[in-house]
């Protein structure tokens, strides 16, 4: 038998994430297998814990609503790792009737409409008075680079929540004649997306939201992940968002997968 690669592929930053979403069909179930649900339940914990213990490395289980019965998602820095995980799980289900009806490969990345140092500092000035060089100036910035470093860490290396309520969709910026994202002048999109991402910070506490990149990766250009504790607060912050021009005449956007964060055994216990 091949033994499995001990090959590593890390990228340059951040961690690679996959979204795989299952249904259940129990006319599927290929004849002669003998395993029984109990040893399905313990070969995903297994994984999943495995998944869990690796550095950097975060593992959910999901059960789903509508579209899909069961998810998962996946972070890891190392492709190789994934990619295993990914293929037993594949193994582990497809010999109990489940069969893969959605998954979405992404990254998490850096925002490329943060305000720059330059421009904060040039807001100390404008806006406040305040003296370059001064000890209030500098206090101010050396803020600001904190709150930038602890961003980016988040955004490149975030920690899942434990919130029950989870929702993704995949999206796209629109390069439609009068309306293409990517013809407008980097300051014209910079302004919009800080417009954006001010209706976000107005749900801090109640919804937690990640953009992961998939720009050649996968058919869309982002993943938009979201966790809250109320299933309101995921359809109040995407319907208002609709109405932000970023959205309302530059987005577009693919499948809803909705659902609860769910022990193993729980989600195939309603399919016992």
């Amino acid at each position: 038998m091949t033994q499995p690669t001990t090959e590593t592929l890390v990228p340059k930053e951040g961690l690679f994430v996959l979204h795989l979403f299952y249904r259940f069909d129990s006319g599927a179930t290929p004849a002669g297998i003998s395993a029984s649900p109990k040893e399905l339940v313990g070969g995903v914990e297994a994984l999943l814990a495995e998944a869990r213990e690796a550095e950097r490395s975060q593992a959910v289980s999901l059960s789903l609503i509508g579209r899909a019965d069961l998810g998962f998602l996946l972070l890891c820095p190392d492709l190789y790792r994934l990619h295993r995980w990914e293929k037993r799980l594949a193994v582990l289900l497809g010999r109990h009737g489940w069969s893969k009806v959605f998954s979405f490969f992404s990254m998490t990345e850096r925002s490329d409409y943060t305000v720059s140092e330059a421009e904060h500092a040039d807001q100390l000035s404008s806006q406040e008075g305040l003296v370059p060089g001064s000890p209030e100036f500098e206090e101010k910035m050396k803020a600001f680079r904190e709150r930038v470093r602890y961003y980016t860490e988040v955004r490149l290396y975030p920690t899942l929540p434990d919130w029950r309520f989870f929702a993704f969709y995949p999206m796209n910026k629109k390069r439609e004649t009068g309306a293409n994202w990517y013809a407008l002048p980097f300051r014209e999109r910079k302004e919009l997306m800080q417009g954006h991402a001010l209706i976000g910070r107005r749900y801090a506490g109640r919804v937690i939201q990640y953009v992961t990149g998939s720009t050649g990766l996968d058919d869309w250009e982002w993943g938009v992940t979201l966790f809250a504790q109320d299933p309101y607060e995921v359809k109040a912050i995407v319907a208002e968002m609709r109405f932000d021009p970023v959205s309302a005449r530059y987005g577009e956007f693919g499948p809803f997968f909705t659902g609860l964060q769910s022990p193993v055994a729980e989600i195939f216990g309603h399919f016992a």
